[in-house]
């Protein structure tokens, strides 16, 4: 029997300006892109950033998003989050796709044919696997559509989809960061940089 095409979602979500846990989490990321198959994607579903937070408030909410782009993410719900002046600025400097509810994300996989979509509004017509990217009260697959379960801070959700004919779900999971988990370094000093930069901006604007 042939072992099924698979895709591999990881995906985070309320992450809400914490940019203290990204140097543990990219490294907890790539362990478990370690485990997975061939194609991986890195998601996140929403609220990257949060009023409360200074950094966040400065940049208009870009600098969660700016930390999620350098750590190799593929797309990301803006939805709400920044408006369309910010979220058009923040999309021609990042390589990641800004999904909201105008803007989908195609993702053209070497694997398969038709593509994916990351989209927050499910098409009923749509042949492709459609990964709705914000959080759901539980993980399941209608029709075409993929519907991701909910995650905290410092948990990672991952979903392995088989593409072979009609998209079918083979696994869903939400590891928690184990709390021994090294930073990676390079991502801390990323870190450092943007919160430098909102520094900046809050100079600027006094």
């Amino acid at each position: 029997m042939d072992e099924p095409l698979s895709l591999t979602l990881l995906y985070t979500a309320n992450i809400a300006g914490d940019l203290a846990l990204l140097p543990r989490l990219f490294t907890f990321l790539g362990r478990l892109k370690s485990e997975a198959g061939p194609l991986v994607l890195l998601l996140d579903l929403g609220r990257s950033c949060a009023d409360e937070v200074w950094h966040c408030r400065e940049t208009g909410g870009r600098s969660a998003l700016i930390a999620l782009d350098g750590m190799g993410y593929h797309a990301a719900n803006v939805a709400g989050a920044l408006d369309p002046e910010t979220r058009d600025q923040l999309a021609e400097q990042v390589t990641m796709a800004l999904v909201d509810e105008r803007r989908d994300w195609l993702y053209d996989s070497p694997l398969t044919e038709c593509g994916i979509r990351s989209t927050l509004r499910p098409r009923d017509f749509e042949r492709r696997l459609q990964i709705v990217l914000s959080p759901a009260d539980s993980m399941r697959i209608e029709g075409n559509a993929l519907y991701l379960g909910a995650v905290g801070a410092g948990q990672v959700g991952a979903a392995v989809v088989d593409l072979r004919g009609a998209p079918a779900l083979i696994s869903a999971s939400a590891r928690m960061l184990p709390p021994d988990t090294p930073p990676n370094p390079s991502i801390a000093g990323m870190v450092e940089f943007v919160e430098a930069e909102a520094r900046y901006f809050a100079r600027q604007a006094r």
